[in-house]
């Protein structure tokens, strides 16, 4: 790729971020910017349009909110330049990627920053590059990450979205399954903190960080992943068998499924 080629020693790469006011929008605004390359973003109400930064930039990075990125990739992707990239970074790869090739000519990369907007660096933290087309620029994108100390893990879309949902899909479930439930039973929660053991500490912790975030992106990961599907039906499944064994006192049969859970985490190591 000539045009790439002629920048790779330079700072010279404009990158426009489209969200850039948003939370990890502006992570990237400084990110980049901390690099040494020239940074613009566009928002609602900002004078530069998405669409100047789609035309204009060699690097396009749509930060927007989950389930405004297929509708934001069919706009702004047949306006960026046939040599330079787009990419998201989206919590979900599949749709969002496939929707990239289908609408621009620019190399596209798919990414996921396994992190909040609260890390002050990418050092220690983990970004999945899910590769769409453009091998230059995903080498480029890579080396900037792993220079700046963080872990680049390449993985298609799919296989992706499928861990996301164990990782997210079931994890955010749960949580928010606990705090319906201890709303239902009128549960006290000074009273659930007095007696509370470090293990549950951390439980609540973990639903109360979850209830402070954007209901709406919560909502959008399990709707919008259709591998969820599969992994909450297996969930409900082992719910009832547990719960059979439990109403039947069968001591034998839940020690059974204990040590066949822990066989699989201690035979996966630390």
């Amino acid at each position: 790729m000539r045009f790439a080629a002629m920048m790779i020693n330079d700072k010279d790469i404009r990158i426009g971020i489209i969200g850039g006011l948003g939370k990890m929008g502006r992570w990237f605004h400084r990110f980049f910017g901390e690099l040494g390359y020239p940074v613009s973003v566009a928002d609602l109400g900002t004078a530069v349009t998405a669409q100047d930064l789609a035309k204009n930039c060699q690097v396009v990075l749509l930060a927007v909110p989950l389930q405004s990125a297929v509708e934001a990739v069919r706009t702004i992707g047949p306006l960026v330049q046939s040599e330079a990239l787009l990419l998201d970074i989206a919590s979900l790869k599949s749709e969002v990627v496939r929707t990239m090739l289908e609408v621009c000519s620019a190399a596209v990369l798919g990414t996921h920053p396994l992190f909040g907007p609260g890390e002050p660096n990418i050092t220690g933290q983990t970004v999945v590059i899910c590769p769409g087309r453009g091998q230059w620029w995903q080498d480029w994108l890579s080396g900037i990450f792993v220079d700046g100390g963080a872990r680049v893990e390449v993985v298609s879309p799919e296989i992706h979205d499928y861990y996301m949902a164990v990782i997210q899909g079931l994890t955010h479930f749960t949580s928010l399954a606990l705090g319906l439930t201890i709303d239902s039973m009128d549960l006290d929660l000074k009273n659930l903190k007095r007696f509370a053991t470090p293990a549950f500490h951390r439980r609540l912790n973990e639903i109360s960080h979850l209830l402070s975030q954007d209901a709406d992106l919560y909502a959008a990961m399990p709707m919008l992943n259709s591998t969820y599907g599969v992994f909450y039906r297996e969930f409900e499944r082992i719910i009832f068998e547990l719960k059979a064994v439990i109403a039947k006192k069968e001591t034998e049969e839940f020690i059974r499924l204990f040590d066949q859970a822990r066989e699989r985490f201690r035979s996966s190591g630390p």
